[in-house]
């Protein structure tokens, strides 16, 4: 019954003029944030390695082409580390929320790349009895590799440059940076402790 209710409430709020404004300006306000970078920049780097499959499922490998592809990934990665090298100075977001934004979403692609795809396609290429030295094969390797590379390259560049980003940001804005909160929450573990000795 109160399912029932709540589903005709539901269905009543979306007749409601209101109900689609407020959903136009959530959509409108994460499209002009700096986090829709990360999850293009990691959608562009799949269908990048995806076109480079479909493309050479048929046709014979070359390494120029193999070149293509990975090139295309990284600039697609670069273009996901975009919210974690240039934070903004206007943001109310710290730095160290794109990075791990950066980080899950990309850890996410790769994985999810592996899983639901390379290995389903070797399994399906292994069931149907298709030649190792076909095209399909290499069209698999090589285009998981060339996702790999660059979402790895992508996961080191923003590690090294995180905290310095960060720090730099905290300078700028007169926050404290990561270092430094961390430095005052052992400072106040410490000083629980004295005060308890005593």
């Amino acid at each position: 019954m109160f399912d029932g209710v709540r589903i005709k409430r539901r269905l009543s709020e979306m007749t409601q003029a209101w109900f689609w404004e407020d959903m136009f300006d959530a959509v409108s306000d994460y499209i002009r944030s700096r986090s829709v970078w990360v999850v293009v920049g990691n959608a562009a780097t799949f269908l990048s390695a995806l076109a480079g499959l479909t493309y050479y499922w048929s046709r014979p490998f070359s390494f120029a082409g193999y070149a293509v592809v990975q090139l295309a990934c990284l600039a697609c990665q670069a273009v996901a580390l975009i919210p974690v090298l240039w934070p903004g100075g206007a943001t109310h977001r710290h730095p160290r929320d794109f990075s791990d934004l950066h980080q899950s979403l990309t850890v996410a692609t790769i994985c999810g790349s592996w899983v639901f795809g390379a290995y389903p396609g070797a399994a399906l290429l292994v069931f149907f009895d298709v030649d190792a030295n076909s095209p399909p094969w290499a069209a698999v390797f090589f285009s998981a590799t060339a996702l790999t590379i660059a979402c790895v390259a992508s996961l080191i560049t923003a590690t090294a440059v995180s905290d310095k980003v960060s720090k730099h940001h905290g300078e700028a804005s007169g926050l404290p940076s990561v270092s430094g909160r961390v430095d005052d929450g052992d400072s106040s573990v410490a000083d629980t402790g004295g005060f308890d000795s005593d």
